[in-house]
């Protein structure tokens, strides 16, 4: 029986750059860091040769671990939103235009021309934005008008 979500993790090209990113610009905290070559990884991974990078970040009680293969390289962009395998992480805050003021003036592009009103579903008449990591992975700010349900 599956009881919970352990982390969540994205690949990342450049480690030090994607660490500036999620600590400086969205309060996650390091809370381990480390490279295992070959050992265990290469077997849940299955990639012979297996070289991992493998930094767990931690902030609003959620895990989030950054991945740089060392070796074998791969690509150095996330794939595009369309492809299947892209994905999003998604911070919550209080005051999008703030937030949206600091992610633009830190250098950060947004995919839109402003914030984005939500206007069906669960997260109906909220606020949103989305941004690229320097990776091109997207992170979602958004806004909600209502509490979360579990």
């Amino acid at each position: 029986m599956i009881t919970g979500v352990h982390h969540f993790g994205l690949t990342v090209a450049d480690m030090e750059r994607s660490l500036a990113f999620y600590t400086g610009l969205f309060g996650m905290e390091v809370a381990s860091d480390r490279e295992v070559a070959q050992d265990y990884v290469e077997q849940i991974t299955g990639i012979p040769g297996a070289h991992l990078r493998l930094v767990h970040l931690f902030g609003y009680g959620h895990r989030f671990e950054l991945i740089t293969y060392l070796a074998p390289q791969g690509q150095e962009r996330a794939r595009p939103l369309p492809d299947a395998g892209s994905a999003h992480i998604c911070f919550i805050t209080d005051d999008l235009e703030v937030e949206v003021a600091r992610l633009v003036a830190a250098g950060v592009r947004l995919r839109s021309t402003a914030p984005v009103e939500t206007t069906s579903g669960p997260n109906k008449g909220g606020w949103g934005v989305y941004v690229d990591d320097p990776d091109g992975n997207v992170v979602e700010v958004v806004q909600l008008t209502r509490q979360l349900n579990p």
